[in-house]
């Protein structure tokens, strides 16, 4: 089939269209989620700005949501995930610095990284479920917060939610 150059040039500037408007609205949602981390730290009494800092801001998160000591678990279970993950000789490092998977390896480190792997991935849907008590909500919104972050995010941030702590009054 023969596509003439006119054509080609509308779809061209179809496709850049798109990807123009695309990018846009991929901003201002990006802009809205900053917002709304902004005003649910707002909501329980800390100041918006430590919501811009990345690994600060889990941390007050867990602070507010949990305990100081619930992130610092976090964080060495994600640390031990990449330690076990790279002695299991499964992933090296090339001499240009590309992380590279041969798929040999050490089995037992390979298995203590999965499983390193997997207890990090049911903390964070922990700290969901927390936060939705925090901000004094139920199963529907943690469920939210665990499937669609960033759509509960706002419904956090934007919605009448209020912070009432890590345990529920």
């Amino acid at each position: 089939m023969y596509v003439d150059e006119q054509t080609m040039a509308g779809l061209a500037v179809l496709m850049s269209s798109m990807a123009t408007a695309l990018s846009v609205l991929s901003i201002v949602f990006l802009v809205m989620l900053i917002i709304a981390h902004w005003k649910m730290y707002s909501k329980a009494g800390e100041p918006g700005w430590k919501s811009l800092i990345p690994i600060y801001s889990d941390y007050v998160l867990y602070k507010l949501v949990w305990s100081p000591s619930a992130f610092w678990i976090y964080f060495l279970l994600n640390i031990g995930t990449v330690v076990a993950a790279f002695l299991s000789g499964t992933f090296v490092v090339s001499s240009n610095g590309q992380v590279i998977a041969t798929g040999e390896g050490n089995m037992v480190f390979s298995i203590i990284a999965l499983a390193l792997a997997l207890i990090t991935v049911i903390w964070a849907i922990a700290l969901q479920v927390k936060t939705a008590v925090a901000y004094d909500r139920g199963t529907g919104t943690a469920l939210g917060l665990i499937f669609l972050p960033s759509i509960f995010t706002l419904y956090l941030g934007f919605g009448s939610a209020r912070y009432i702590g890590p345990e529920r009054r």
